[in-house]
């Protein structure tokens, strides 16, 4: 049995219904995709500089024998293209719980929630200095956090947001539960917590939460600044999420 193929059918696996579905006429993710790529693409190039110094560094690497022989960067395509992938099945998900939630807004729960992550951050980071996977986690995430509070985010998107990520536990676990139960991805333990949730890294909820913040950012300004009238009359009426 070929197991090369491994990495690139459970993305292909993850996207496949997000993809099937985005031209729904209830989510109509398509007239979205100008608003949603450019974050991405931005969060990805941040994260695929820091996946190319950290493998290159050995605080993680993949298992050879659950991906295809085509390394950019030392990174395998997979990976890649999980920085795509990953980004916009949330962003699916994201749009659809918008929809069927009709509660999607707590303003002053997702303030309170934004201080707590900063402070409890901040409060952290001396404390694991040596643990370069923990350290550089939390670190990256501590300035978007700060920017929703000199943004006021959580006076609109900002708790749809926090509820999207919370239910993106769920499939996130299935999918990166099995990459590192394998491993297809392996862990320095030295380098983090050395703490599970199955056998995903803590690290690694923090990681997502990194990889999205910034990408949601720019997707909501965008959506604010140059979405067509249609979109921001529906943003007025709560039909939409807004910055």
């Amino acid at each position: 049995m070929d197991t090369t193929w491994t990495y690139f059918l459970l993305l292909g696996l993850s996207l496949l219904y997000p993809l099937a579905q985005s031209f729904e006429k209830r989510v109509f993710m398509f007239r979205k995709v100008k608003f949603i790529f450019p974050g991405i693409w931005f969060s990805g190039t941040l994260f695929i500089i820091w996946d190319v110094f950290f493998t290159k560094a050995g605080i993680w690497g993949f298992n050879h024998n659950y991906t295809r022989d085509f390394y950019l960067l030392g990174l395998p395509i997979e990976e890649w293209l999980f920085f795509l992938v990953i980004p916009y099945c949330v962003f699916f998900l994201h749009e659809v719980l918008r929809y069927f939630v009709k509660k999607f807004y707590f303003p002053l729960f997702a303030k309170y929630v934004t201080w707590t992550l900063l402070v409890a951050g901040t409060i952290a980071l001396p404390f694991v200095w040596e643990k370069t996977y923990t350290f550089t986690t939390i670190a990256f995430v501590l300035p978007f956090l700060a920017l929703q509070l000199v943004l006021k985010t959580w006076k609109t998107w900002f708790s749809g947001f926090l509820l999207t990520y919370l239910v993106s536990f769920i499939p996130f676990i299935i999918v990166n539960g099995y990459l590192t139960r394998i491993p297809v991805v392996w862990y320095d333990n030295t380098e983090n917590l050395a703490l599970r949730i199955t056998t995903i890294p803590v690290e690694d909820f923090i990681y997502l939460l990194g990889m999205l913040l910034p990408a949601f950012t720019i997707y909501q300004w965008l959506l604010h600044r140059y979405g067509s009238e249609k979109l921001k009359a529906k943003m007025k009426l709560g039909e939409v999420s807004g910055f």
